[in-house]
């Protein structure tokens, strides 16, 4: 078994219709670095940008899959807002597939706190308390 070494680089900004070129072409790599490009670095459209990332929740590669919920949460960060009813219904229901179950719930966990910081501090504050071997 041999060891990889992971560069990290960060994508060049894209858009949506970048995304969908790329994986018209099949070019999953491409269109892996395009889906963060774009939820970082998007042309202003989040609205845009949430349909498609919803949407490549049900692709059928499932790095996309699990990138998509990761940039829901990207999205949340960025923008500050989203359609929070759907996206967190749709990760809430990703969460079945077991390749997705950890993004989608990082990806909640981003929602709360950068939609509603207060509500985050709080519950942060009460799982600290209730989690007694932390106090120290």
């Amino acid at each position: 078994m041999g060891h990889e070494h992971h560069i990290f680089h960060n994508p060049p900004p894209a858009t949506p219709a970048g995304v969908r070129a790329a994986l018209d072409r099949d070019d999953i790599v491409g269109a892996l670095d395009a889906m963060v490009g774009c939820a970082l670095y998007g042309d202003g459209d989040w609205k845009e940008a949430q349909e498609l990332y919803l949407g490549l929740l049900d692709h059928d590669d499932q790095q996309v899959q699990a990138l998509a919920a990761t940039c829901l949460g990207h999205l949340a960060r960025v923008y500050g807002r989203l359609d929070e009813d759907r996206v967190v219904a749709a990760l809430r229901q990703a969460r079945v597939m077991p390749h997705v179950k950890g993004t989608a719930t990082n990806a909640l966990e981003d929602i709360e706190l950068f939609l509603h910081p207060r509500r985050a501090r709080w519950r942060g504050r009460l799982w600290r308390l209730v989690r007694p071997w932390t106090w120290f």
